[in-house]
This record gives C-alpha cells, sequence and structure tokens, in this order.
C-alpha cells in the first residue's frame, strides 16, 4: 500500500505522516519504521536530525537511515515504512558524486524503479513530498532541473497511490483514496 502527503513548508505533513503511520502499525500489529534520507553534514543537517529523532521518540518508530538507492534497504514485509523525505531522496541522487552527468530521464527512472521496489517489501509506504512550482523559475539549471525530476516523481507516485493527502497550514485533506479491499 503506497500513502502520499505532501505539503509546504511547516504545513504539518510530516507530522500528519507519522501519526497515521504510528497508527497503522499499532493497528495492524506491524513494525514502524522511519527512513531517513537526509545525508549527516555539518552541525545544522545534525541539529535538524536531532530534532527530528526528539519529535519522534515517543512514537514507537525504529530509524534507518538510507540516502540513496532506498531498495537496497532489507525489511520485514509487513512493516509500516515512513520515508522522510522525497525532496531529499531526490536532492541525494541528483547531486551525489556518484551521479555523474545523468539524464533527468535516467535519474526519474532510477528514482522511481528504487521506491516501487521499496513498496513491494513492506507492507505500507508513506512517503511525505513537498509543493513545488513545476514551472522553471528559479533562474538556476541545477535547482530548475531538481524541480523538474521531483514534480515528475512526485506525479508519479500521486498516479499509483492508494491515498493523497495534502496538508496545508495544519489542516490535512484527502485527495484521493481507493476504495476496496
Amino acid at each position: 500500500m503506497l500513502v502520499l502527503y505532501a505539503g509546504g513548508s511547516a504545513s504539518g505533513k510530516s507530522e500528519a505522516a507519522e501519526e497515521a503511520a504510528a497508527a497503522a502499525a499499532k493497528e495492524a500489529k506491524r513494525p514502524l519504521i522511519y527512513l531517513a534520507t537526509m545525508e549527516r553534514g555539518g552541525r545544522e543537517a545534525a541539529a535538524r536530525i536531532e530534532k527530528h529523532r526528539a519529535q519522534r521518540a515517543e512514537k514507537g518508530f525504529v530509524t534507518v537511515e538510507k540516502a540513496r538507492a532506498v531498495h537496497e534497504l532489507t525489511l520485514p514485509a509487513d512493516a509500516v515504512v515512513l520515508l522522510e523525505d522525497l525532496g531529499n531522496l531526490v536532492g541525494n541522487e541528483l547531486f551525489s558524486p556518484e551521479a555523474g552527468e545523468r539524464s533527468e530521464e535516467t535519474v526519474l527512472c532510477a528514482l522511481n524503479e528504487s521506491l516501487l521496489a521499496l513498496e513491494k517489501k513492506c507492507g505500507q509506504l508513506i512517503p511525505v513530498g513537498a509543493l513545488l512550482a513545476e514551472e522553471p523559475r528559479y533562474g538556476d539549471p541545477d535547482t530548475e532541473r531538481y524541480v523538474r525530476i521531483f514534480s515528475a516523481l512526485q506525479n508519479a507516485l500521486t498516479a499509483r497511490a492508494d491515498a493523497v493527502y495534502l496538508a496545508e497550514l495544519g489542516a490535512v485533506r484527502c485527495l484521493k483514496r481507493k476504495e476496496g479491499p
């Protein structure tokens, strides 16, 4: 099952996704995994990581850090996995030293296939996304490339998701929910 949470900065999307993941894991008596995609680097990143760990400390998550190639993880087949977040994952893949000069299509395909494989490995995948303007207006070619890849990936996830939630100003609303078994 794939459930996507998206929203702008400080919209409440991460908190809503964490609550949903914790509730789903508790209800089904499944392992609860927080897949952290932020790369460690510098004091600011370390401070953010510690802040996020403290925020979810009482929710029962087991934290797994993996900045790229999330499909390589070995996970319990029934786990509820919260992936925080798509933006970091895209940036890590796009700007890693190993990435070289790969085309946007190649990067997008690799990310999409990695997430599909991860989705098949767990009981429920809950990625946290964002809202970005898709029109190139950032003035920097690297940023515009990032936005195009991120938007295409999030759109692909939205299309195949079982449910999609949008957080705005702390309120969360369902944009899509598939009915059925």
